[in-house]
């Protein structure tokens, strides 16, 4: 099959629109058929049949636990692609621009979103760790489109955080992205140091889980970090 041939497939199994908000969905986490049949308010014979298909286009997996089948993105590549489309197609509000909470911090798939990641992304490039892609007065492209480089200082910025650049850059999947973020519409940081910045603040437990799926909530040690580390101010300290 060419790869044209299989862009047509793949395009083909987010045409129905049951299926990209399923997709949605599983950008915040794992979910049973129960649980996106309540999401998305469709029978269960609909969610059982989409999602099938959706699995026989690699574009979600299945793990069982229990008694339960639980479904999530395939890989980060898919939640690219979701993010892209999503952006490009002006969801409507509720989806485009989510609560608060969520909007202030939380994940994009892998790596760090809302206010938080845009801010983190800003004092990266300002402080001459990351080169963002080039303005050329175009709009600004969703997903991995736009490359991001190490800048000068990146190895010293990275370091005092704690985060090897090097170990990160060996890894098979892109390196860095500049990702256009749902309420900001300013870029954060995606790809392998954008997915290993927000497990570093997680292990660090500078961010913590919040109450819903996909939000994260800065701590007092993460602010303080920031600070020390970044210069960075968040929230009620600007």
């Amino acid at each position: 099959m060419s790869s044209s041939q299989r862009a047509a497939q793949l395009a083909q199994a987010l045409a129905d629109p049951l299926r990209l908000t399923l997709l949605r969905h599983l950008m915040g986490g794992s979910a049973t058929v129960a649980e996106l049949v309540l999401a998305t308010n469709a029978s269960q014979s609909k969610v059982s049949n989409h999602l099938a298909l959706l699995r026989a286009q690699n574009l979600v997996r299945a793990e069982r636990q229990g008694r339960q089948m639980r479904y999530q993105i395939a890989d980060p590549t898919v939640a690219q692609l979701v993010e892209a489309l999503t952006v490009l197609a002006g969801e409507p509000p509720k989806l485009a621009r989510p609560a608060a909470p969520l909007a202030e911090a939380r994940t994009c798939y892998d790596h760090l979103a809302g206010s938080l990641g845009v801010a983190l992304f800003d004092t990266l490039v300002s402080a001459d760790a990351l080169i963002p892609p080039p303005a050329d007065g175009q709009p600004i492209k969703p997903g991995p489109s736009g490359e991001v480089r190490l800048g000068p200082n990146a190895e010293a910025v990275f370091g005092r955080l704690g985060l090897d650049v090097g170990s990160v850059s060996a890894q098979r999947r892109q390196f860095a992205y500049a990702c256009r973020d749902w309420t900001e519409r300013r870029f954060h940081l995606g790809g392998a140091l954008g997915a290993a910045l927000c497990r570093h603040f997680l292990d660090q437990h500078w961010v913590e889980s919040g109450s819903t799926r996909r939000q994260l909530v800065l701590t007092d040690s993460g602010r303080d970090a920031l600070r020390e580390q970044l210069g960075m101010t968040i929230g009620d300290e600007e």
